[in-house]
């Protein structure tokens, strides 16, 4: 673990702070720029995690963060190997805990503590207060960890990038048992679906394109169901499910969007959106990002799109809810969008843009910038 004061650094690449968005799917506001009373975005801070000279020239960074109201904190992973423990108030640090891969997925945080996978293989429990490792060794697979941690019922488990699932024991780390399956031969997109847990089933998407449920306490399956039946495109079922009133929404790149019943894994209904995200259930309708840059609302009674959006941006992020709008990342920034009708009403402009998916704790958002930044954003709207 490394310590020591670190200098806080609010990110150039902030400013300009707010443009509006200039691809609306609806009719949206022409204003030349926002005024108060508009939605929009207001830094509150930023902090340069590492230096990205070490990095590509057109670099990124799928690290995330996690939030803990109860102590003003945020936790956050970044490409470089770290964990940093800020003030979620003021981005003061707390402290870093340095592993040997990027860390590339949310956190879990239970009863004081934290559980991180990191690309070099290994997951760590920490102590959430001083980042103190509090296993007597981390769990290793053979495989770099891709994703988010999820903690349930005494088990910790955290997906690799050859299609394995662990299970592990969150007191001791010891090892209970693995979900896996074969990767398939044809190349496939690259990403890992992060496991969900839903009424005592382990959800878990893979590079084949298969979802499996398993018993979350024993991995033993209950049903599996192919997403993918599209041989021309790649495969992966890596966007992270999500679960809404008995209903499973999960997604294959090349196949797009599944609606299925979580007791059964029937398949209720099918939507063609190219490379689709994890989605947000907002209501009545389903929103997800995309692959070309479009965001859309998908209605979740049939999967019949309510509304389109196309972003200025290769790949529209997977979209989160805050202050009563939807605010989606992309390779330009972040944008601010009408939960009713899609419509952009603001833009957050970042010259390395936004890879992973942006943590919620109120009106504030907190994510990891391609730069090496962790940044701290509150979304002011109607």
């Amino acid at each position: 673990m490394m310590r020591g004061s670190l200098a806080t650094f609010l990110a150039a690449l902030l400013a300009p702070a707010v443009l509006l968005a200039q691809a609306p799917g609806s009719p949206a506001s022409s204003a030349a720029g926002v005024r108060d009373g508009e939605p929009s975005f207001a830094p509150a801070w930023g902090f340069l995690a590492y230096d990205n000279d070490s990095f590509a020239l057109t670099p990124s960074d799928f690290g995330q963060c996690r939030a803990d109201p109860d102590r003003a904190r945020v936790y956050c992973g970044v490409k470089s190997g770290k964990v940093l423990a800020f003030d979620s108030r003021n981005g003061h640090v707390a402290w870093v805990f340095e592993t040997r891969g990027a860390v590339r997925g949310r956190p879990a945080r239970v009863d004081g503590n934290l559980f991180i996978a990191s690309a070099d293989g290994c997951l760590y429990r920490l102590d959430a207060a001083t980042g103190r490792s509090s296993w007597d060794k981390p769990f290793c697979a053979d495989a770099a960890f891709y994703g988010d941690v999820v903690a349930y019922k005494g088990h910790v488990y955290a997906a690799s990038v050859i299609d394995k699932v662990y299970a592990v024991d969150a007191a001791t780390g010891a090892f209970q048992w693995e979900v896996h399956r074969e990767r398939p031969r044809l190349m496939s997109a690259e990403g890992v679906a992060s496991p969900m847990v839903a009424g005592g089933r382990l959800l878990v998407g893979f590079s084949d394109g298969s979802l499996e449920a398993v018993d979350a306490d024993t991995g033993r399956t209950a049903w599996q169901a192919d997403l993918s039946r599209d041989v021309r495109g790649a495969s992966d079922a890596d966007a992270t499910p999500v679960e809404a009133d008995g209903i499973v929404y999960a997604s294959a790149f090349g196949e797009g969007p599944t609606a299925l019943r979580l007791s059964d894994g029937q398949r209720l209904w099918h939507a063609r959106e190219f490379g689709g995200s994890r989605p947000l259930v907002a209501g009545d309708v389903l929103v997800l990002g995309t692959a070309d840059g479009t965001v859309v609302g998908l209605r979740r009674a049939d999967g019949s799109v309510k509304w389109r959006t196309r972003l200025q941006t290769t790949a529209a992020g997977t979209p989160v809810r805050v202050a009563n709008a939807i605010v989606v990342g992309g390779d330009r920034g972040l944008w601010l969008l009408e939960t009713g009708d899609g419509a952009p009403m603001a833009r957050l402009a970042l010259t390395h843009g936004v890879r992973g998916t942006p943590e919620v704790s109120g009106d504030r958002l907190f994510f990891v910038g391609g730069g090496g930044t962790v940044n701290a954003v509150d979304v002011i709207a109607r």
